[in-house]
């Protein structure tokens, strides 16, 4: 399984090095970012969702994704409390740690690595984690960085988004046992195919914009991206690691709290006039490590597997 996910994430890092070098030379300007972004979240990434969910019904399953639905609200717990420890009140850019450290990407670096390593059976299970990421950030997030409260009606309006439709769709499907036509399954399947390349390009169009110069200078960086993508992680595998559930569940909820930091906090940073420039450094720098640092929470899943 280690190398399966060294397999993934390294030609996940190779898509992402094609974008990087796709930024560099003009090919994909902010321009070009901006819609592939759109064309992805609108389009490619909700029908990869629910084509995760064509499949025929299966009780086991249907009770373990509402398992794994429990299990991401105590691993958001976790990623939400545990930063508090690191980034305590009167400290530089502490509301934007604490939202880094907190929001992993679940969706764009998240379905990717997952779908390479468990299929359509993982992204079934990792939509609960997508779930639980926007119900937390449009209110937990919001409160962090404005500082007050937003209307009821504002949070459920940002929360009607594609991807989290599609997810309540898949499950209807899922759970009656609907089954697209062939004839229709088969396009759908191949624009979800687009998902994971067209992410990963996106993904290194953005980190050929940040200034690693700048960013291997600041401690901070190091700081939020040692918490994001080790501590937390390992927070949580410690939580889960001896759960009586099915073995798929605890790697796709540990895994995915180690993702690096969302692009969607990112945007918060820029949108809340908070320092987004260190956002988009930890970004970076996480997105690269990322293919070793998930490697290291693997093992030691399973080193408290075997110790505990």
């Amino acid at each position: 399984m280690t190398l399966n996910i060294l397999n993934t994430a390294a030609g996940m890092l190779l898509l992402m090095a094609i974008g990087f070098l796709c930024s560099k030379v003009g090919i994909i300007d902010r321009t070009g970012e901006k819609l592939l972004t759109t064309l992805l979240l609108q389009v490619v990434q909700p029908v990869f969702i629910v084509m995760a969910y064509q499949r025929a019904f299966d009780r086991g399953m249907l009770r373990d994704f509402w398992i794994c639905m429990a299990m991401a609200a105590g691993a958001f717990l976790v990623m939400i409390l545990l930063p508090y420890l690191f980034f305590r009140k009167g400290s530089r850019d502490r509301e934007v740690g604490l939202l880094l450290a907190a929001f992993p990407n679940v969706g764009f670096y998240g379905i990717p690595l997952i779908s390479g390593i468990y299929g359509d059976e993982g992204v079934f299970f990792l939509t609960t984690m997508i779930t639980m990421f926007n119900l937390l950030l449009w209110t937990y997030g919001v409160l962090l960085m404005s500082g007050k409260r937003d209307s009821l009606k504002n949070t459920l309006k940002r929360l009607v988004s594609p991807s989290l439709i599609a997810i309540p769709v898949g499950l209807l499907c899922f759970s009656f046992g609907w089954l697209l036509p062939e004839v229709i399954a088969s396009p759908l399947r191949k624009l979800g195919d687009m998902n994971t390349p067209l992410a990963m390009l996106i993904c290194g169009a953005v980190a050929a914009r940040a200034s690693f110069k700048e960013g291997l200078r600041d401690p901070m960086v190091y700081k939020i991206s040692l918490v994001r993508s080790l501590l937390v992680p390992g927070a949580v595998a410690l939580c889960l690691c001896k759960l009586p559930v099915n073995p798929i569940l605890p790697v796709v909820v540990v895994l995915a709290s180690g993702f690096p930091v969302g692009s969607a906090p990112l945007m918060f940073c820029v949108q809340y006039d908070k320092n987004s420039v260190l956002g988009g450094e930890c970004v970076a720098l996480t997105s690269v490590l990322c293919c070793g640092t998930v490697s290291l929470v693997y093992l030691f899943l399973n080193l408290l597997r075997g110790l505990l």
